[in-house]
């Protein structure tokens, strides 16, 4: 009978866990708010821009902006969605066991594992030494008692040291799956360009927030969930063995007051799930509005906007708060019945067998150790009720994680940035896109170029020494594919020609470097130029990454770069910054660049990147726009200079003819026109006062 017993409470333990699941997925897949489509004035305009974006604040993502509606109150009886089910139970085993394959990973689970067996068994001998303790104080037995001290104290030396290594070596597994984790993320994220298709489509807000935040609640909160299913697992067991045999009557009214429990927890709670699921969106939301004022403060303040965007600002604050104050009022009414839940608990026990107690037929250790079987008991079988805010933030983030992972592999065929990864089933994706396990190498798993692209899809392709680049029938879109920039286009440029690409606003220039760097792949044809590691590209605005001044001068170097302090020193000189060095206190120098440097000086210490890297092929996209024509003339004859170096530019100043031997003139609809530059043409551009 007491097998039986056991049998069925752990089987009811695991049905109530997966119920638990059910019920949250079900609860969000139909809870969910309903979004209008989202505005993104900023990052995808209606229009695409002729320019490469601007904005240096490339790790910053736009969240969308949209309005959200949530149902006031959840259905009685919501459907149950079998194959959403299966898929967020396998999305689920796709997310957390990949780390665990790995050797480090299986070390440190097994060392929990082991703890978490040895701190069940100490909580066990605890229950038994505590009941001794009691009867024996109860018989009024002072050896007894003197005993009982001693094994007491016993068990504690053994069993501190037991709980404490069991929660330092959780919280150590948490933090290195965390890490290794996140460091997987990363990797995907850089990967095929993913940083940049996710923001041309803007269908994944904050990546940010699911990288760094996300990742770290899943791993944190997994690891709890399965340490406790595990422990709740033996626990179960062992104090089932103990209760039964004070009273079976006790042992089975368990079962219906948890389930009693889980259900109303449900019915109370459900629409924490969607509610959390906002809340974390509203967070990003509002850090990011902070932080756009932050790294846009001097445009702002010329725009006297300050006014506008603190009530941008306050906007988001109040939908966050609206959306929290949701959460707490759904949490108060939860609380009430949880909390009777937890207090009953004290008394219903001891209630049933204090009549046993009455009557003499058990000691008052007893009473005190069936009591404490049963809130052992009740807390395993209870996880929905203790566990039900926790679980519905959880369920959220692990929609997100899921949905972030989906765009970073590229599920969308439609997509025009995607790269064609080999075929997978969904779960087959997104376990790969977590392990990394494939037939590619190691190595090449940064190279987009190895995989074949979709259909419509420009080739791009290296080039020999004998030409330094060219376009062979080429017809560029953009991504979206609703409008064609270029059609037709076909040249060839030789080593040693500078080319200038010239046009009206909208005419594809810049969307034309875009292809040439393979971020843009939209139409048909062949782009032929110098391997990726041979090509460095000078946008308008330059982008300055995090790190002292010497990662600013070398940025954009795919190998080593064999210069010395003295030679960087020498190169600031020569791009017309003799003194940046100096002024920001060296070249191990940290600040922020973008607001420290002046536009103009961005654009010469990117110059100086192109002395320092020595590329095959440096691509400017009006990389001079923002100084004067003295100084423009300097840095082009400085890079006329550099052995082996060639340059397309694209700009709409008339001096930039006297540095180039092509004209590469985009005209729309019109078609192109292809044109040596003569001496005649530079004379009569210096004759008119351009230079």
């Amino acid at each position: 009978m007491t097998r039986i017993l056991l049998k069925y409470s752990v089987l009811y333990l695991l049905l109530e866990l997966l119920l638990g699941i059910i019920l949250l997925q079900t609860t969000n897949s139909f809870l969910l708010p309903t979004r209008t489509v989202p505005t993104r004035t900023v990052r995808v305009p209606n229009r695409i821009p002729d320019r490469i974006p601007q904005s240096s604040n490339v790790h910053i993502t736009s969240p969308p902006t949209s309005q959200t509606t949530l149902h006031s109150s959840p259905p009685s009886l919501p459907s149950l969605n079998t194959t959403q089910i299966t898929s967020n139970l396998s999305t689920f085993k796709s997310l957390s066991t990949p780390y665990f394959s790995t050797r480090p990973g299986q070390l440190a689970f097994l060392t929990v594992l082991l703890l978490t067996l040895l701190n069940s068994t100490v909580s066990v001998q605890f229950s038994y030494v505590g009941r001794d303790f009691w009867s024996s104080l109860n018989g009024k037995d002072p050896e007894e008692f003197g005993k009982m001290m001693v094994k007491f104290t016993g068990t504690l030396v053994a069993g501190v040291p037991v709980s404490v290594l069991y929660r330092f070596y959780k919280e150590k597994l948490s933090l290195e799956w965390r890490d290794w984790m996140t460091r997987r993320t990363l990797r995907l994220y850089y990967s095929n360009k993913n940083f940049y298709s996710l923001e041309m489509k803007g269908s994944i807000d904050n990546p940010d927030q699911r990288i760094s935040e996300d990742v770290k609640s899943f791993t944190s909160f997994s690891l709890t969930v399965f340490i406790t299913l595990l422990t709740s697992s033996i626990d179960l067991i062992s104090f089932s063995t103990i209760l039964f045999k004070i009273s079976p009557e006790l042992f089975a009214s368990i079962f219906g007051y948890a389930a009693v429990g889980t259900g109303v927890s449900f019915w109370l709670g459900g629409k924490l799930v969607p509610l959390n699921f906002e809340g974390l969106r509203k967070e990003a939301d509002f850090r990011y509005s902070i932080i756009r004022v932050r790294e846009n403060a001097e445009s702002i303040a010329f725009y006297e906007g300050e006014t506008k965007e603190s009530s941008e600002n306050n906007r988001r604050l109040s939908s966050l708060v609206k959306n929290a104050a949701d959460i707490i009022g759904v949490t108060r009414n939860l609380e009430f019945f949880t909390t009777s839940y937890r207090y009953l608990v004290q008394v219903l026990p001891v209630s049933v067998v204090a009549p046993l107690y009455f009557k003499g037929d058990i000691a008052l250790g007893v009473v005190s150790q069936s009591s404490g079987a049963f809130n052992h008991i009740l807390s395993d079988l209870s996880l929905i009720v203790n566990q039900f805010e926790s679980l519905s933030a959880f369920s959220a983030g692990v929609e997100r994680l899921e949905k972030f992972y989906k765009a970073i592999g590229d599920e969308d065929e439609s997509n025009p940035l995607r790269i064609k990864k080999i075929e997978r089933t969904p779960i087959e994706r997104l376990r790969y896109l977590i392990t990394g396990k494939d037939d590619v190498e190691e190595d090449d798993f940064m190279a987009y170029e190895k995989y074949s692209r979709v259909e419509d899809s420009i080739t791009i392709k290296d080039v020999d020494d004998e030409t330094l680049i060219y376009a062979d029938k080429l017809t560029l879109s953009t991504p979206d594919g609703s409008r064609m920039l270029i059609r037709d286009l076909s040249f060839e440029l030789e080593p040693f020609k500078n080319l200038l690409i010239v046009g009206s606003s909208g005419s594809g220039k810049s969307s034309f470097l875009r292809a040439i760097a393979g971020l843009w792949t939209r139409g048909d044809g062949v782009i032929g130029r110098p391997r990726k590691e041979e090509v460095l590209f000078l946008p308008q605005k330059p982008y300055c990454p995090l790190g002292d001044l010497r990662v600013q001068m070398v940025y954009g170097g795919k190998g080593e770069v064999g210069v010395d302090d003295e030679e960087l020193l020498r190169i600031l000189e020569r791009v017309d910054l003799p003194n940046l060095a100096e002024r920001v206190g060296g070249l191990d120098a940290v600040v922020d660049w973008s607001n420290v440097l002046s536009l103009g000086e961005q654009q010469r210490l990117a110059f100086s990147r192109i002395l320092v890297n020595r590329p095959r092929l440096a691509i400017l996209d009006e990389a001079t726009s923002a100084l004067d024509l003295e100084t423009e003339e300097k840095l082009y004859r400085l890079i006329e200079g550099v052995d082996g170096l060639n340059c397309v530019s694209v700009g709409h100043r008339p001096s930039l003819a006297i540095y180039h031997d092509v004209k590469l003139r985009l005209k729309g609809d019109d078609g192109y026109e292809y044109n040596e530059i003569t001496k005649k043409e530079k004379k009569n551009v210096a004759k008119q006062g351009a230079v």
